[in-house]
């Protein structure tokens, strides 16, 4: 079993992009990541919470100040399978611009 933390650092990087499109493609390398885990037999789990900005967590890991704890990402043996949630439906989220 392997926990990562997700971190992006507001100060580092190229900072001609913006801060938005940093962390979005964050997200991006951990949907592969995870991905990539289920396409080798592993489960995976992506969390996140209230821990991630708390004191004790920051210390733990060593952030500075410029850093952003996204999430964290597990990667293990799936023992047993979790039960279905129900999802939204996409429709409540879309919406179509219509050029009239």
């Amino acid at each position: 079993h392997a926990k990562l933390l997700l971190v992006v650092d507001q100060a580092k990087g190229d900072l001609e992009v913006g801060l938005h499109e940093r962390i979005i493609s964050a997200g991006c390398a951990v949907q592969n990541m995870l991905l990539m885990a289920t396409a080798m037999g592993f489960g995976s789990a992506l969390t996140s919470g209230k821990a991630l900005t708390s004191t004790s967590c920051r210390q733990l890991f060593g952030l500075t100040a410029s850093e952003l704890a996204l999430c964290f990402i597990s990667v293990g043996t799936a023992t047993a399978s979790q039960p279905s949630r129900i999802r939204p439906e996409p429709a409540d989220y879309v919406s179509v611009l219509v050029d009239q």
